[in-house]
Parts: C-alpha cells; sequence; structure tokens
C-alpha cells in the first residue's frame, strides 16, 4: 500500500458507513482500506489505524497500519437495506 491515507475514500459509501457504525468505537486515524465483493450483496470491508512513517518515500505521510489495529466486517445488502456484520459464514 502506498500513498497517503489521509483521506478515507470509502467512509462516505453506503457500505463503508454501515461497517464503521459496526466497527465502534474507532482510535484516531482510523480509514477504511479494503473493500472487496465476496459474493451477490455482500461486501468485507476492512480498516485499519494508520500513523505517519518516519523515513522512506512516504516520510510525514498517514501510510503505516498500526499493529493490532485491523478490523474487518461483512457488510450484506438486501434490498435498500445494508447491514453490516462481523462473523458470516460464506
Amino acid at each position: 500500500m502506498s500513498g497517503d491515507m489521509v483521506v478515507d475514500y470509502f467512509a462516505d459509501t453506503e457500505f463503508g458507513k454501515a461497517a464503521l457504525k459496526k466497527m465502534k468505537p474507532l482510535p484516531e486515524n482510523f480509514r477504511l482500506y479494503e473493500a472487496e465483493s465476496v459474493q451477490t450483496g455482500v461486501m468485507r470491508v476492512t480498516g485499519a489505524q494508520f500513523r505517519e512513517a518516519k523515513r522512506g518515500f512516504n516520510k510525514g505521510k498517514l501510510s503505516v497500519i498500526v499493529p493490532g489495529t485491523q478490523q474487518t466486517v461483512y457488510v450484506v445488502q438486501e434490498g435498500k437495506r445494508i447491514a453490516a456484520m462481523t462473523n458470516l459464514s460464506i
């Protein structure tokens, strides 16, 4: 992963809002960084807390995942209703 995670692009999507609601409470600089369709109407959404890189190409950018802060939920769409779950048998 490269780049600066200052902006959480997934947070404003319908699935992102459902995922963040289920993931609460969230630490500062928590960002959704991966969303994957695992079957029709089901998305796996993963986020983590990020910190600024201290050296290298991304120095000063919010680009390093803080170990142990990753969270994954499944977002299910049923018609117009979207719900997030922490466990889902697929």
